[in-house]
C-alpha cells in the first residue's frame, strides 16, 4: 500500500440521506453497516444524520442489525439550531449501537457564530458552516471558541459550487489559524472535472471540485504553502501530476511524506461528507490509486 492509505484513512463520511442520493433512512443505515465491514472500511468515517431524525435512525439501525464485534457507529449530527432540543434528541440514541461525537451547525454571519459559541452545546466536536465571504472574520472566532470550520464545496446546482479562489482562501485561512475543517457536498470524484450534478438521466453538468484536489491542497496549506500554490493544486485535472509511493505523495514539485500526511489529516484536514461511498472508491480504483 502507498501513502494513499494515511491520506484516505477515515476520509469519507457517509451522507446517503442527502441529495443527490436522497436515500431513505433504512437504506442509508443498511449501506453504512455494510461499508463498515467491507474491504474499504478503513476509508469510511462517520455517518451523517440530522439530529431531528435520530429517533428514526435508531429504529432503522435496530432493524438492520450489524456485526456485534464492531464498535458503535459514530455519528456526525446536523443540529436543529436549538441546543436544548439537540441535547434531548441525542440523549435518546441507544449508545450501544451509535454515538454522536460530532455536531454540525450552520451560521449566517459573525454575530450568529458568537451566539452559537456562547450557548451551552453538547460535549462534542463542533463544526460550523458559514458564508465563505466571511471566512477571514469567522475563522478566528472559531479558533477562540475551540470550534472547527465546515465548507460546502458543491450542490445539485452549478451556482452552489464555490470558486477555486474561495476554497483556497478558506484553506489558507484555516491553516494560518490552525482551525481544523471538514467539507461537504460535491466531492464525489477525486479530480476536478466536468460531472453531472445529480443522478437524474438528464441532469445538467458542471465543473466540480475533486476531493484529492481539496485535501492535497489542504495538506500543503497546513505546511505553509502560499495561496497561489494551493490554488494551483485545486485547479489540477491531470492525474499524472499526482504520484504515490510507499513513502511519499508528490504533486508536481511538491513532496509530502507519509508522516506529514498523517499529521495533517489528524489535526487539520479531517474529512468530507458524501452521499455516495462507492462512487469515490470506484474512481480511485479506475485511476489505479487504490487496489
Amino acid at each position: 500500500m502507498t501513502v494513499i492509505e494515511p491520506f484516505l484513512n477515515k476520509l469519507i463520511d457517509y451522507a446517503g440521506l442527502f441529495p443527490p442520493a436522497g436515500l431513505d433512512m433504512l437504506t442509508s443505515a443498511r449501506n453504512y453497516v455494510s461499508y463498515r465491514s467491507g474491504r474499504y472500511a478503513w476509508v469510511l468515517g462517520r455517518l451523517i444524520i440530522p439530529v431531528a431524525r435520530l429517533t428514526e435512525f435508531n429504529a432503522a439501525l435496530m432493524e438492520v442489525g450489524g456485526d456485534e464485534h464492531l464498535t458503535p457507529c459514530l455519528v456526525s449530527a446536523l443540529s436543529t439550531g436549538d441546543a436544548q432540543q439537540d441535547a434531548r434528541l441525542i440523549s435518546g440514541l441507544d449508545k450501544r449501537v451509535a454515538v454522536v461525537d460530532v455536531l454540525e451547525w450552520k451560521a449566517a454571519n459573525l454575530d450568529d457564530v458568537h451566539r452559537l459559541l456562547s450557548a451551552p452545546v453538547q460535549k462534542t466536536t463542533l463544526y460550523v458552516e458559514f458564508p465563505l465571504k466571511d471566512c477571514r472574520q469567522i475563522i478566528p472566532a472559531l479558533k477562540e471558541g475551540n470550534a472547527r470550520a465546515k465548507i460546502r464545496t458543491g450542490g445539485v446546482t452549478a451556482d452552489a459550487i464555490p470558486s477555486v479562489e474561495q476554497i483556497a482562501e478558506f484553506l489558507v485561512t484555516c491553516a494560518e489559524a490552525k482551525v481544523p475543517f471538514k467539507a461537504t457536498a460535491g466531492l464525489h470524484h477525486p479530480l476536478r472535472s466536468i460531472q453531472r450534478l445529480t443522478y437524474e438521466p438528464r441532469s445538467a453538468s458542471a465543473l466540480m471540485h475533486g476531493f484529492m484536489n481539496v485535501f492535497v491542497a489542504a495538506v500543503i496549506a497546513y505546511y505553509g504553502a502560499t495561496e497561489q500554490k494551493v490554488l494551483a493544486v485545486l485547479k489540477e485535472n491531470d492525474p499524472t501530476a499526482f504520484r504515490w509511493s510507499g513513502h511519499a505523495l508528490a504533486w508536481r514539485d511538491q513532496e509530502l511524506s507519509a508522516e506529514q500526511i498523517r499529521e495533517a489529516r489528524e489535526n487539520f484536514a479531517i474529512g468530507f461528507g458524501s452521499c455516495s461511498f462507492n462512487e469515490p472508491i470506484a474512481d480511485l480504483l479506475n485511476l489505479g490509486w487504490l487496489s
